[in-house]
């Protein structure tokens, strides 16, 4: 292994605490104004990843991605999605995600160690390229990676390969060379074997076990991939 690819949302950064931390602010509001944050924080969690995944696949624009994302949970509860509304819920719930978010312990010690051990490192993401890049300058991992590879502003999205051979084309690496670590069996593990590169699935509450994939329940597990 010459180059080590990480997802960064749920591999890098445990996103999933930072959006609970999120939804908290979010319901704080709604609370004050009257409006049931429990059924509305419900309601996103059901919308969310399918209109993300819209977005991933280039089906809807970002805009339109932030709009709906609080406007169908706040329409499905039988609140009037009104614009003041929504935008608000979007500036704090993105001041919290991408501001304030939450790595893992075991990320910034496993990239040291592979650039001590002479390994580059990438991150290759699917997520908005401006909240994505304010995660960076929040947890400092720009400068804690030789690259970051962003869907938006690279125009491949994961499972697409070119998203994945993009990133090596910038080392000159073959393919084999590069190993993808991310939680995604899908959008990180099988695409990126598909895509010619070898893959770690990361599965720290191991979910998903007996499956066959090959999986590491921390990233300290990384080092020993290094063949």
């Amino acid at each position: 292994m010459k180059l080590a690819i990480f997802d960064l949302d749920d591999t890098l950064i445990n996103f999933a605490a930072t959006r609970e931390a999120a939804y908290g602010c979010l319901s704080a509001h709604l609370d004050e104004i009257g409006i049931d944050s429990a059924a509305f924080v419900r309601a996103c969690r059901q919308v969310d990843r399918p209109i993300f995944a819209l977005f991933e696949q280039g089906s809807i624009s970002r805009d339109e991605y932030r709009l709906r994302r609080f406007s169908e949970p706040l329409t499905a509860i039988g609140v009037e999605p009104w614009n003041e509304l929504v935008q608000h819920l979007n500036r704090l719930f993105m001041e919290c995600v991408n501001d304030r978010p939450m790595l893992f312990d075991d990320a910034r010690p496993t990239l040291a160690r592979l650039h001590a051990a002479g390994i580059q490192t990438a991150i290759l993401t699917n997520g908005p390229s401006d909240g994505q890049r304010r995660k960076l300058k929040a947890t400092g991992l720009t400068e804690a990676v030789d690259h970051v590879a962003i869907g938006e502003e690279t125009g491949f999205s994961k499972p697409s390969p070119r998203a994945f051979h993009a990133v090596i084309e910038r080392f000159a690496f073959d393919h084999g060379q590069a190993l993808m670590v991310g939680d995604s069996p899908e959008l990180d593990y099988d695409a990126a074997l598909q895509a010619g590169l070898r893959a770690l699935l990361l599965d720290r509450d191991a979910r998903h076990q007996g499956r066959g994939w090959l999986s590491i329940a921390s990233l300290d597990e990384v080092l020993s991939e290094r063949g």
